[in-house]
């Protein structure tokens, strides 16, 4: 086995020199709508506009400061547009420059020390970071506004068909923001979801406070862009003795397995049965913030995992399967492997001479890809089936037993034959 780098990784190591930003688009509602112009007290105008990150878990210090820039986009990132982890909004000019822009910078710690416990640990907050849109804002259009919520404001009374959907929003409204971390190490949050809020004062028979809020779901873009020390991941890569697999971009560990060495001399045999376990190390308990195990591992051969993730397959249990972390083992386990390895062997030519030719042409054709992923599931009829696999994009790591001066063992597959006598 090698560790190959594949935009992804010994315990801290793991995750020093990682950073996260993304990209978020907001999702509307059919027919969005603001209240009536009667209604308001002050006028088509917002009291404040702010974006919040909400987020329930994180990962290291969280009383570390962080710094962070909200930049707004200048157009939006198309549906039909395949974007990788290696996205950068600036270089590909996604970013909206010049002044009076919505631009917003932030020194935070993901425990908010400004508001009391007693709030902080209530049922009804929410852990998130919050960035004030409250600047002079100028619109492409070159009209000035007091903020950025007063500019979401007069665009609906203008022309409510721009809040009919979420299409008409983005491209004619708010293309979206660009939220990238300027400074700070030692802490990442698992963010849940984006929004933004427009406050504005209603009036009946008294004064009082109201907003609407756009929030950045899975039906719009959101796009994470991760860099890590490519430094650190290649001296990892590197070492002979174990192998790694990291995530979110970091690491995956590439398998040889030895196909002709099953198959020759059971050609005619059946494979009933082929097992790999791959057993993880054992994590040192005195070093903080040791990163947990992928939950679940995707096989997949190297060549195909481009189309995979672009064509939004599932694993097939067939040329594709997934395993899942037993915390009782310390391993994963790929149960029956049988019709993958006998698909590699049929791809072989049956001419030696030939057959010693296309594997020079084709140096990963018995090799397979292990890549932590996130499996999500739907019910029919009681049982559960697999209905979409996703990149891990979490924090987590693990050092498999194997690579090629391994001191630890050795990788084993379990084969059951059958013959059939006639």
């Amino acid at each position: 086995t090698v560790t190959r780098v594949g935009g992804q990784g010994r315990e801290t190591k793991f995750w020093k020199g990682v950073k996260s930003d993304f990209t978020t688009q907001f999702h509307l509602s059919e027919y969005y709508s603001f209240p009536s112009t009667e209604t308001l007290a002050h006028g088509v105008k917002a009291d404040s506009c702010d974006i919040r990150l909400f987020f329930e878990s994180f990962y290291g210090d969280s009383l570390t400061s962080m710094k962070a820039t909200v930049y707004e986009l200048s157009r939006p990132i198309e549906e039909d547009e395949n974007i990788y982890n290696n996205f950068d909004p600036v270089a590909k000019g996604y970013v909206r420059t010049g002044h009076g822009t919505a631009t917003t910078t932030k020194v935070y710690s993901l425990v908010n020390t400004n508001i009391s416990d007693s709030a902080r640990y209530s049922g009804s907050y929410t852990n998130n970071i919050l960035f004030n849109m409250n600047g002079e804002y100028v619109s492409r259009e070159g009209k000035t506004y007091s903020n950025y919520g007063t500019y979401i404001m007069d665009k609906y009374y203008e022309n409510p068909e721009y809040f009919k959907n979420s299409y008409n929003f983005s491209h004619n409204v708010c293309p979206g923001f660009y939220i990238k971390l300027e400074n700070g190490l030692g802490c990442m949050a698992y963010i849940r979801s984006s929004q933004m809020n427009v406050y504005y004062t209603i009036k009946d028979s008294v004064e009082h406070a109201a907003y609407n809020s756009f929030a950045g779901t899975e039906e719009v873009r959101q796009v994470t862009s991760i860099t890590s020390d490519h430094a650190k991941m290649t001296e990892l890569a590197e070492e002979k003795g174990c192998t790694y697999i990291k995530s979110p971009a970091g690491l995956f560990t590439e398998l040889t397995i030895p196909v002709e060495e099953i198959c020759e001399g059971h050609e005619n045999d059946s494979i009933n049965g082929a097992k790999i376990q791959l057993k993880c190390f054992t994590k040192d308990p005195s070093i903080s913030y040791a990163m947990s195990a992928p939950q679940t591992l995707l096989m997949i051969r190297s060549g195909e995992l481009k189309d995979f993730f672009e064509q939004s397959k599932v694993a097939d249990y067939r040329t594709t399967h997934i395993a899942t972390y037993s915390s009782s083992s310390n391993s994963y386990t790929f149960g029956n492997i049988g019709h993958l390895i006998k698909t590699l062997y049929d791809s072989l030519p049956q001419d030696e001479s030939e057959r010693t030719i296309w594997k020079q042409q084709h140096p990963d054709w018995n090799k397979v890809l292990l890549v932590p992923v996130n499996a999500s599931y739907t019910t029919f009829n009681q049982t559960s089936i697999l209905s979409r696999l996703s990149h891990d994009m979490s924090l987590s790591g693990v050092r498999l037993v194997g690579g090629n001066d391994s001191q630890n063992g050795e990788i084993e597959v379990s084969v059951i034959y059958s013959k059939f006598n006639k």
